[in-house]
């Protein structure tokens, strides 16, 4: 495992609360691998590492956290993984408010449907840069924007720059924008180890890693 202090000067936002149309409208937390949840495993491997968390997610979810892990949800609903950061850097930024709170120097950008969410941490607490964002890419030189760890304060910056409602309906790449500009570290692109940080979007990709789908619309707020 990494060292103590990587873990204690980063926090993550959590993403879970999309969707999953190509899943036949599954709620992608409550997918399961190995016999768990992917909302417990990821959750149970950040408690663990003692990383701070806020996850974005329906409040469904709720029941399978930790105390001391915040659950919010992007403003509307289902409005895009860039609405979705905000909302987890927000409530990340609302904690740090609090007297005596720390500000993180990393917060990791993950998502609930990603795979072995300890071996996902433990390579990227290792891989911390000083003074920077990592974003790593996986073998076909894809960048995985939500298996990342970016530098704090011009995250921070770039989201309470923001108009409200400006990041409704964008991409993640959107969000990163302008994180290389003067002020922000360097940006580094390492290669994932192969398997490491496999996600399941269809149903194909479920079978194809072992992973068991819960009945499809089990989420209220899907029912029309």
């Amino acid at each position: 495992m990494p060292p103590e202090d990587a873990a204690t000067t980063t926090a993550a936002v959590l993403l879970a609360g999309g969707r999953g149309s190509r899943l036949g409208g599954v709620q992608k937390g409550l997918l399961t691998h190995l016999g768990v949840p992917l909302i417990t495993a990821w959750a149970d491997a950040l408690e663990i590492r003692g990383i701070e968390t806020v996850v974005v997610g329906p409040d469904r979810l709720r029941a399978s956290l930790p105390e001391g892990v915040d659950l919010v949800r992007e403003d509307p609903p289902y409005s895009g993984p860039a609405a979705a950061l905000c909302a987890g850097v927000r409530a990340l930024e609302a904690r740090a408010s609090v007297p005596d709170a720390h500000r993180p120097q990393h917060v990791l950008l993950l998502s609930v449907d990603t795979l072995d969410p300890g071996p996902v941490l433990d390579w990227l607490l290792d891989h911390l840069p000083a003074d920077g964002t990592l974003i790593p890419q996986d073998q076909e030189g894809r960048e995985q924007m939500l298996t990342a760890a970016v530098e704090a304060e011009p995250l921070r910056r770039r989201v309470l720059s923001l108009v409200p409602g400006e990041e409704v309906g964008r991409p993640v790449r959107w969000l990163l924008e302008g994180m290389e500009a003067p002020g922000a570290g360097t940006v580094v692109r390492p290669l994932l180890p192969e398997g490491l940080g496999v996600d399941v979007d269809t149903a194909v990709d479920a079978r194809r890693h072992g992973v068991s789908l819960p009945p499809a619309g089990t989420d209220p707020e899907l029912r029309l």
